[in-house]
């Protein structure tokens, strides 16, 4: 028992009424302010994380002649782990539908239990998807398009920030439960912090600072798994003081618990894994077309830039799936769509807005990752990252809403036909069209730019049309 047992009881009230706060602002009163009270903690945390995702390329196009082969390294080591990524998303979402319907429902017994039992997933699946790209990590980025010096590079990347993938699964697995249960602000403390962290540890272990040699790619992989570490030890220790604290207790798996995630999660770490490797199927038809370590580095220079207005729309559709599987669990299904509705359309209107500045000012936009000695390499690829923004900022408002629907459906716990419709944007339209444009037809980079905006349009519009059968009302999770 505590020393102090009025602390503890006040700590245990608080974590109550913020329960009970959140649930009932999601669930009842005004729509739009439920949706805002979710979207803005969110939107800042998906800031934060899209800095966090910059520094890394920001500080490698720093290097001088190395710019360009680290970039694109980086980049093809990326798409190799979002690949690995895309099975744990499966778990997040399965995770998230579960414990909103629960909290949304007041069995908030078994809300503590999906959460417990996800984190146990997540350390399952970690193990295992890490072994692989520890000892393949060469062959996995040939496969992804990689060539000449950027082989052993981007292979070294990937083999070094494999060693953290359990601290990064538990992590994510953590923020995902928060933010089900309405808890936005402990992620956003979390991504401020570990932000920070890694922005300092990436310029001592890139370039070298005192006693620590510049090791440039390797450094960037050795501060990322440091990182990841200390979020993971920040991350528990926010549960430990939060409304699912209780996940924390009794801390054993149970097998039919699995089962009942991975009936959610399965589809969605498909779709998910469909979506990251349609990615690698991208990079290698981008290491097909002249100069293919320009057209690497300029797709990694332009996702990352283009993650600016990714953020209100990733914001928003992690705000829709709870609002939804609240309000499902709350017996509420008309104000569960009336609530995807307003997130949907609040993020395309953000995405919209951002997506005009990839039209007025690309040039300087892709100029912030080029400087000192990198003239040659900004020489080409700042022009093919140019192109990448104009093209893609015509489909930024139909991917907001996509994204955003996608999310409202995944907290149904709606991901069959989601899936289905991911498949066919990304494999039977966007990769045959980025290799005809690209490679048969000789338009290179530009090409494969034109096929990713118009899946992009394609997805969304299909996405919209599901939602619109109102068949995501009556699953059951």
């Amino acid at each position: 028992m505590s020393a102090y047992p009025f602390l503890r009881m006040d700590r245990e009230t608080k974590a109550i009424r913020s329960r009970d706060r959140a649930s009932e602002i999601m669930i009842s009163g005004s729509i739009w302010r439920a949706v805002w009270y979710i979207a803005w903690p969110t939107a800042i945390n998906t800031i934060i994380q899209t800095a966090y995702m910059n520094i890394n390329p920001m500080f490698l196009g720093h290097l001088g002649k190395n710019a360009e082969i680290a970039l694109a390294a980086t980049s093809i080591g990326r798409t190799v782990l979002m690949v690995q990524f895309s099975v744990l998303f499966g778990i997040s979402v399965g995770a998230g539908a579960l414990v909103s319907r629960f909290l949304g429902a007041e069995v908030y017994d078994d809300a503590d239990e999906a959460a417990r039992q996800s984190m146990w997933l997540s350390i399952v699946v970690g193990i295992v998807t890490m072994l692989p790209l520890i000892f393949y990590a060469e062959p996995l980025v040939k496969l992804m398009g990689a060539e000449g010096s950027v082989v052993p590079t981007a292979a070294r990347y990937v083999a070094i920030i494999s060693y953290s993938s359990i601290p990064a699964f538990l992590s994510m697995i953590i923020v995902s439960v928060l933010r089900s249960a309405g808890d936005v602000m402990r992620p956003l403390y979390a991504g401020v912090i570990t932000t920070g962290l890694v922005a300092i540890l990436d310029y001592v272990f890139i370039f070298g600072v005192g006693p620590i040699p510049r090791m440039e790619v390797v450094g960037s992989a050795i501060s990322t798994n440091i990182a990841r570490f200390l979020g993971m030890l920040l991350m528990i220790w926010f549960l430990k003081s939060s409304v699912l604290r209780g996940s924390l207790d009794h801390f054993r798996p149970h097998f039919g618990w699995f089962k009942r995630i991975m009936r959610v999660g399965i589809p969605a770490a498909v779709q998910n894994l469909l979506f990251t490797t349609s990615g690698a199927g991208f990079m290698m038809v981008i290491g097909r077309v002249p100069n293919p370590s320009a057209a690497q580095a300029a797709l990694g220079v332009g996702m990352a830039l283009e993650s600016l207005a990714f953020m209100p729309g990733s914001a928003y559709a992690m705000a829709a799936a709870p609002l939804v599987g609240q309000n499902l669990g709350a017996g509420q299904p008309d104000r569960a769509e009336r609530s995807a509705w307003a997130a949907a359309w609040q993020s395309a209107a953000l995405m919209g807005l951002i997506a005009v500045w990839f039209l007025v000012i690309p040039e300087r936009l892709a100029g912030i990752f080029f400087g000192g000695d990198s003239v040659v390499s900004s020489a080409a690829v700042v022009p093919l990252v140019v192109t990448y923004l104009r093209l893609n900022a015509i489909s930024e408002p139909f991917l907001a809403i996509g994204m955003t629907i996608r999310g409202a459906l995944q907290g149904a716990g709606d991901v069959i036909v989601p899936t289905f419709i991911t498949f066919l944007t990304l494999w039977v339209v966007r990769l045959p069209l980025a290799w005809l444009l690209a490679v048969v037809l000789g338009y290179g980079a530009t090409g494969a730019w034109i096929a990713m905006s118009v899946s992009t349009i394609l997805s969304g519009l299909l996405a919209v049309a599901w939602f619109k059968t109102g068949n995501w009302r009556g699953v059951e999770v």
